[in-house]
């Protein structure tokens, strides 16, 4: 079934960003952006939402003492390095930053990107999933956490998929149907990595 006319407006709306040549204030802006709103707005308003929600509804603590502190560590330990990883590469290879409005120029397909095609999105949700734990918040973990992914992956799958085929055509969609959408795949693939591609 075709996407929705709006979803292919919006599309190739970010392909006419990526052609055009990104100034040095509009990356360093969308960087301090991307990274104000994912490292601190989010989670912020994810533990203070949770934690009024909790009180409203009564819901009691996940885990009690210091074992929540103890499992939010493994989030944090498995999401930070896909988080920190994917926005270095999107600056060094991609030539463009995460936000879509200064999206990358090039196809990454090395990197974190040759396990999954969203590794900055799994670093996010772990990252978001490991405040929750902190915080110890059921309705942070499972409604804060949940909307996130779901939007987050909406995105990927509806809009940025289709800015990709777009901009690169087969050798986007072999990539696609060779990487794992979400989960990452660790093994020796028979592939070798096209990354690098210019517009």
């Amino acid at each position: 079934m075709d996407k929705p006319t709006h979803l292919k407006s919006v599309a190739a709306f970010l392909v006419r960003r990526s052609a055009s040549p990104h100034r040095f204030a509009h990356s360093f802006a969308a960087t301090l952006f991307g990274s104000a709103l994912e490292l601190v707005l989010i989670p912020a308003t994810l533990v203070y939402l949770g934690r009024r929600v909790d009180r409203a509804w009564g819901l009691g603590n996940m885990a009690y003492g210091p074992y929540s502190r103890w499992l939010a560590m493994a989030p944090f330990v498995a999401g930070i390095p896909w988080l920190g990883w994917s926005i270095y590469w999107q600056h060094k290879k991609g030539q463009g930053t995460p936000l879509p409005l200064v999206p990358t120029r090039v196809l990454l397909c090395d990197g974190p990107y040759r396990f999954t095609r969203n590794p900055m999105a799994l670093g996010g949700i772990l990252w978001l999933a490991g405040w929750a734990l902190l915080a110890n918040s059921l309705s942070a973990l499972l409604g804060g956490v949940g909307v996130f992914a779901l939007l987050v992956l909406s995105w990927d799958k509806w809009i940025e998929e289709k800015e990709l085929l777009l901009k690169h055509g087969a050798t986007y969609d072999e990539y696609r149907h060779r990487t794992p959408f979400l989960v990452p795949r660790f093994r020796a693939r028979r592939h070798q990595s096209r990354s690098e591609r210019p517009l």
